[in-house]
């Protein structure tokens, strides 16, 4: 390996180290800093429908994830960008196998910027409606999200489209969305077993398997992300409620968000990267 690739990869390898030590993410350590009267507020504000209803919204899509939904992006498009810097990255198996981590790289950061552009734009325009806007909110911020965790994993080579990576996306929401460093490492733990067992058999043979017990585990996995994705989410959001200044906290918040998604998915498919390509 060339020096200049060697010295890339020990920067990937110390990025990754860094943000694995790290606690939980920017949006979380800002807004439980400087918002926590909001958010005590917020208990009180907010009726324990609309937590059920953000609950509900959250499961829908993080359901809707694991078995097939379609999204609003083309792997074709991800795959030409990768191709318009380097020639031979011009198929999924050529990327798979490819370690040219500085052209994914600079691909995955392109479509982490331009899904944060629309993170906020969509939580500024939700957020103006105030406590109507918040429910309304989530299945477009997660339709944001979930293209931005696709789009960055075919940067470097994995298939969105297989069941044990769905699997492994919602475990990458776990991780970003973690309150504190001890649940952000239970989350990570998790992704390994995903990446070490489940990724030895597709999720349809598993399933053939076990039958209901492993539909059902699921099902119960994504119950019990869901019901933590909303308590954080919906008492974070609580300055939206005010509509004078609801648009701009929407907006603050899902551009947050989306950093902290967007950085945990960089880092957890370049670290399997690293380790497929035995480095």
């Amino acid at each position: 390996m060339a020096e200049n690739k060697k010295e890339y990869v020990k920067k990937i390898k110390d990025e990754i180290n860094t943000w694995e030590k790290e606690g939980p993410g920017f949006l979380t350590n800002v807004t439980d800093f400087m918002l926590w009267p909001a958010m005590k507020a917020a208990d009180l504000l907010i009726p324990e429908a609309v937590t059920q209803t953000v609950s509900t919204a959250i499961e829908g899509c993080l359901n809707g994830l694991l078995w097939g939904a379609d999204y609003t992006f083309s792997d074709k498009d991800v795959i030409a960008k990768l191709t318009e810097k380097n020639s031979n990255l011009n198929s999924l198996k050529t990327i798979s196998k490819s370690d040219d981590f500085e052209t994914m790289d600079s691909t995955a950061d392109h479509y982490w910027n331009y899904n944060l552009g629309y993170a906020i734009t969509q939580g500024a325009a939700c957020g103006a409606g105030g406590l109507a806007g918040l429910a309304a909110n989530i299945p477009a911020l997660y339709m944001i999200v979930f293209r931005c965790i696709q789009q960055i994993a075919l940067c470097y080579g994995f298939d969105t489209s297989k069941d044990e990576e769905r699997l492994y996306m919602i475990g990458i929401l776990s991780i970003a969305s973690a309150s504190d460093i001890k649940s952000k490492q239970a989350a990570m733990v998790f992704m390994k077993q995903i990446q070490v067992g489940v990724a030895k058999k597709t999720w349809k043979k598993l399933a053939e398997e076990s039958g209901k017990a492993a539909v059902g585990t699921v099902v119960t996995l994504v119950r019990q992300a869901a019901k933590s994705l909303s308590i954080n989410i919906t008492k974070r959001k609580a300055l939206q409620l005010i509509p004078v200044i609801g648009g701009v906290i929407g907006g603050s918040f899902d551009g947050m968000y989306l950093q902290d998604i967007a950085r945990a998915a960089k880092n957890c498919y370049r670290k399997r990267k690293l380790e497929q390509l035995g480095y």
